[in-house]
């Protein structure tokens, strides 16, 4: 996807597919994101931070059958970090990595329990 707008309106619009709580927590990190890579221009920079994006996209589509037939109710959502890439993280996001562990482990228990509340939200990174 060549237009970062489209590419963060398409995501936007995958997430619609999430269970509620998920979608939350899955919309305010991707909007912190794109707002604080707003104003980068350089490519060094630009280039890893699309292309992650853009993976993310089209693994999230895979495991929502963004064709319209969802199936967030039932399959797991995401993959597992390679150790690499977690140690290589600086402390801001391993925060906030553990902030999201967290709140999908949350809604995990949640959904298990059957004791999800409607329209309860995992509470804000920060």
């Amino acid at each position: 996807m060549n237009n970062p707008v489209n590419l963060y309106r398409h995501i936007l619009r995958t997430h619609r597919m999430l269970p509620r709580e998920i979608r939350f927590v899955g919309d305010q990190y991707v909007k912190s994101e794109f707002r604080s890579h707003r104003n980068i221009t350089d490519k060094k920079y630009l280039i890893p931070f699309f292309t992650q994006w853009t993976e993310y996209l089209a693994l999230l589509q895979q495991q929502t059958g963004d064709e319209g037939a969802t199936h967030a109710g039932t399959s797991r959502i995401g993959k597992h970090m390679d150790p690499e890439l977690i140690d290589r993280l600086d402390d801001d996001k391993a925060e906030q990595l553990l902030e999201l562990h967290r709140a999908s482990q949350n809604h995990d228990t949640q959904s298990n329990d059957g004791a999800a509340e409607q329209g309860a939200v995992p509470p804000k990174r920060k």
